[in-house]
């Protein structure tokens, strides 16, 4: 990378942007149609899935005209956030991310290979692994935002000599969609671009301090010529600065084909169809809370006898007008007199006070608002909480790959795991763009690194595949068609293992399966040997032994027994095998002479 002057820039054939700087020319508000027409959706997105008192400010509406602002900002207070769009959104980021361990990435220089692990500052120069970065900083941006951006950039050289190169070598860091302003796309690569601007936030210092105290934007304005990548940078104004932010002129050139950048895109956002689910869960989840705080009273009743108590008979009050003869007397209703009304028919209530109620009337009682509002409230935002996940798979199963091999599409089934798939081909694609670049900056004469992702990816758990697993080997017992018991033994091959380990290893897992003689469960096995309905050459074959193991087992079984045996005759006291038998018959002899009684005899003659 090197710093050109003006006058070395405009020889290279650049000078028709510089020339024009300063004519009206607002970089600002220089932005792609695209830009204008999704910004809209994209702060409904980023909101939708941030949460945060910024959502409530945004998307909580009045109840009414009758509402007042100081009602409502009271509201507003304890009003919480329905985040299950978010939780929806995280469910497919988990499947993916747990997956991520799995890639491989091979070849390339040592940097990339040191950087990929962590090692020497890792991909960002803060220790950040690949998968750290894929998983934390690109795959939320990209299942909520639809896109992101990741430039690969690379330290100024500091000298022409090995020893002055030692240690520096490229780093990435991503762009949200918010802060890619414009584009063109190149017409030999749509997937590269040929011009480029985006927007950098970067910190202000105080003077005295050196510690950030504020935070501005800057443009950063990139275009191809020939062979090379030219940067300006530009300031709020629209004025050309240079890399320390002072006005100037200051073009870095890159001695690259194209501009290091690599955008990862699905087809939609995650979120499209469910953001005004969870704007209309927030405001049902916020009435509820009003009811339940300010409209949840009970209030004290008795019945009384409307014949001996007239409330329609107002207390009066006499005045007299004039003096004399001439004077009235005006019958006039006072406060005092209205007060003293009032007051007959106030009544101290509660948990320590009692009341007399007169002979033959009812009790009187504490009624309260019905709850059946409420209930129907909380019944419509678990329906809406079920439709904010069922909308967000929904979404999952519509994505299509924008890159993706005739191998992988006709491997990925229908539904959630093609979507999962969708977006591990759009992560695989960018991720070899970035080891592309890598590779053009440190040695562009050699072959790029190599990078390949899982092509299977489940929302299942791994309890969940177990038990499905074990639900289809019940089944195969059942069935006595062979057929079925091979179609079901490679599901459960890859509903067990199927996320665990690549395409070609599963495939050679299901071509053991089709090619086996024997489709049975070892326990099946054993019983049928023990019942001889299986000879023991066609079980060893079943159970994947090598051929010719039934005739080493016949021939170690024998001298097994043979040594068992000469054991056996040594203990007795015998020197042959024979001796077995001698013993045994020795002391059955001594048994039977121990048995037979004694002989009478007569003693001896006198």
């Amino acid at each position: 990378m090197a710093i050109l002057s003006v006058d070395d820039v405009r020889a290279i054939g650049t000078s028709e942007m510089l020339d024009t700087v300063g004519e009206g020319f607002d970089i600002a508000n220089l932005t792609h149609p695209n830009y204008r027409t999704m910004f809209d959706d994209w702060e409904k997105w980023r909101l939708t899935y941030e949460g945060g008192d910024k959502y409530i400010d945004e998307y909580l509406q009045k109840f009414s005209e009758r509402e007042d602002d100081e009602d409502f900002e009271d509201r507003k207070d304890f009003t919480y956030v329905p985040a299950f769009a978010k939780s929806a959104v995280n469910e497919i980021k988990n499947a993916i991310f747990q997956r991520i361990a799995d890639v491989t990435r091979e070849g390339g220089t040592q940097s990339y290979q040191d950087a990929v692990k962590g090692e020497n500052g890792g991909i960002d120069l803060a220790g950040t692994t690949m998968n750290s970065f894929m998983g934390t900083n690109i795959l939320p941006e990209l299942l909520t935002m639809k896109k992101v951006g990741v430039f690969v950039d690379m330290p100024q050289l500091g000298g022409e000599t090995l020893q002055d190169q030692m240690g520096i070598r490229p780093y990435m860091y991503h762009y949200v969609t918010e802060n890619i302003l414009n584009w063109e796309v190149s017409t030999k690569d749509r997937t590269r671009f040929s011009k480029l601007l985006l927007r950098d936030m970067i910190y202000t210092t105080d003077e005295a301090t050196g510690l950030p105290k504020d935070k501005k934007f800057q443009y950063r304005y990139m275009w191809v010529r020939g062979n090379y990548v030219l940067t300006q940078f530009f300031n709020t104004d629209s004025v050309p600065i240079d890399r320390f932010g002072e006005e100037g002129i200051d073009v870095i050139v890159l001695n690259l084909p194209s501009i290091p950048f690599v955008l990862f895109e699905i087809s939609d956002s995650l979120l499209k169809d469910i953001c005004n689910y969870q704007i209309a869960l927030l405001n049902l989840a916020s009435s509820d809370i009003a009811y339940a705080l300010f409209a949840n009273f009970p209030f004290y009743v008795e019945q009384f006898d409307p014949r001996v108590d007239n409330l329609y008979r107002r207390a009066a009050g006499h005045t007299r007008v004039g003096t004399g003869e001439d004077s009235v007397t005006i019958v006039q209703a006072g406060e005092r007199e209205d007060a003293i009304a009032a007051k007959n028919y106030e009544i101290e209530v509660g948990a320590t006070t009692g009341r007399r109620i007169p002979k033959g009337l009812d009790m009187p009682m504490y009624i309260h608002p019905s709850s059946e509002p409420l209930r129907a409230s909380m019944a419509k935002q678990d329906e809406l909480k079920k439709d904010i996940r069922m909308l967000c798979h929904l979404a999952l199963s519509n994505l299509t790959p924008k890159m993706a091999s005739a191998e992988s599409k006709d491997y990925d089934e229908r539904g959630l795991e093609a979507g999962l798939s969708a977006i591990g081909l759009e992560l695989a694609h960018g991720e070899r763009q970035i080891a592309a670049f890598w590779q053009q900056y440190v040695d562009p004469g050699q072959k790029a690194p190599t990078v390949n992702y899982p092509q299977k990816y489940s929302l299942q758990s791994d309890k969940d595949r177990r038990d499905e697993a074990k639900d289809l080997l019940q089944a195969a017992r059942q069935v006595p068609s062979v057929l079925y018991k091979r179609e079901a033994l490679k599901q459960v091959a890859a509903i067990t293992v199927g996320t665990k380990v690549s395409l070609e290893t599963l495939n050679t897992i299901k071509n053991e399966i089709e090619n086996a003689d024997v489709v049975i469960n070892p326990e099946e096995l054993e019983r049928d040997i023990e019942l001889g309905l299986i000879d023991l050459e066609a079980a060893s074959k079943a159970k994947g032994y090598p051929e010719g193991s039934v005739d080493k087992a016949k021939t170690d079984h024998a001298e097994r027994v043979a040594r068992i045996a000469e054991s056996q005759a040594k203990a007795r006291g015998a020197d042959d095998l024979g001796g077995i038998e001698k013993t045994s018959r020795d002391e059955k002899m001594v048994k039977d002479m121990d048995e037979v009684p004694a002989p009478k005899t007569r003693g001896e003659a006198k």
